[in-house]
């Protein structure tokens, strides 16, 4: 338990310098971003901080400001599983009965 939290807290340091970094790229101070989304500066900073108590929402808001919206869409995307695609397109349904005759 103790390793998921450190991974869990190194993770939204690494998301939070991103933001950092993409908003620097954008000549943008903390003040200005903040009030882009509605935030504080202080939450805004926490939030480059990586703080755990950041709402989702506002990572989406983030996103979205900076056009990186459509990378969130792969998240929770379930996992392709190449066998049970395969399975599932190899048995096909069968019909129940023979051949049918056409009506001429």
């Amino acid at each position: 338990m103790i390793n998921k939290n450190i991974d869990i807290e190194s993770l939204l340091e690494q998301l939070g310098q991103r933001l950092k970094n993409a908003r620097l790229a954008r000549n943008e101070s903390q003040e200005l971003f903040a009030q882009r989304l509605s935030l504080t500066r202080q939450s805004y900073s926490k939030m480059e901080k990586g703080s755990p108590q950041t709402l989702i929402g506002n990572w989406l808001a983030a996103s979205s400001i900076l056009g990186r919206l459509d990378d969130w869409k792969d998240v929770l995307a379930e996992k392709e599983d190449l066998f049970a695609k395969f399975e599932k397109k190899s048995s096909k349904r069968q019909r129940a009965g023979g051949k049918r005759k056409r009506k001429t």
